[in-house]
């Protein structure tokens, strides 16, 4: 099914545009926060901390596994290195993730509080199958019986 592109309401100016005065608020003041987006948010900061706090706690048990296996025996030093290395790894993933994650949620919230950033919503129908053509579709072909 085609879309008429222009019967399509536009909010700001060009798509991608950062330009000052080009969003979809120049001037105007942002909308009101209600509740829900509060939750919303909320929501995703701690699940980005959790998140974080996995990687660092892998991160510290290995360390552990690392340290009971150095002390166990000579033989147990060689894995010991290795599970320095994997918590180590962890640890440092973890905080380079949340660090560049964190950055790209107040790019975010930044951009949308600011008006540079657009956000296009279209809600779709769902088609549910139910609803018969009356007539030929967009590839010529006719109405299934």
């Amino acid at each position: 099914m085609g879309r008429d592109q222009s019967q399509r309401p536009r909010s700001g100016g060009a798509r991608g545009s950062f330009a000052p005065g080009h969003g979809p608020r120049a001037g105007a003041s942002p909308p009101p926060v209600s509740e829900l987006d509060r939750a919303d948010a909320w929501l995703l900061r701690k699940a980005h901390e959790t998140a974080f706090l996995s990687w660092f706690r892998n991160g510290l048990l290995a360390s552990g596994i690392g340290v009971i296996s150095f002390m166990q025996s000579d033989m147990g030093r060689e894995a010991a290195y290795g599970f320095f290395l994997l918590g180590g790894l962890c640890v440092v993933w973890g905080g380079a993730s949340y660090a560049v994650g964190l950055a790209a949620l107040w790019a975010c919230a930044a951009g949308l509080y600011m008006g540079q950033l657009e956000l296009d919503v279209e809600l779709v129908p769902e088609d549910d199958g139910a609803a018969t053509a009356e007539g030929p579709d967009e590839a010529g072909r006719p109405p299934p019986e």
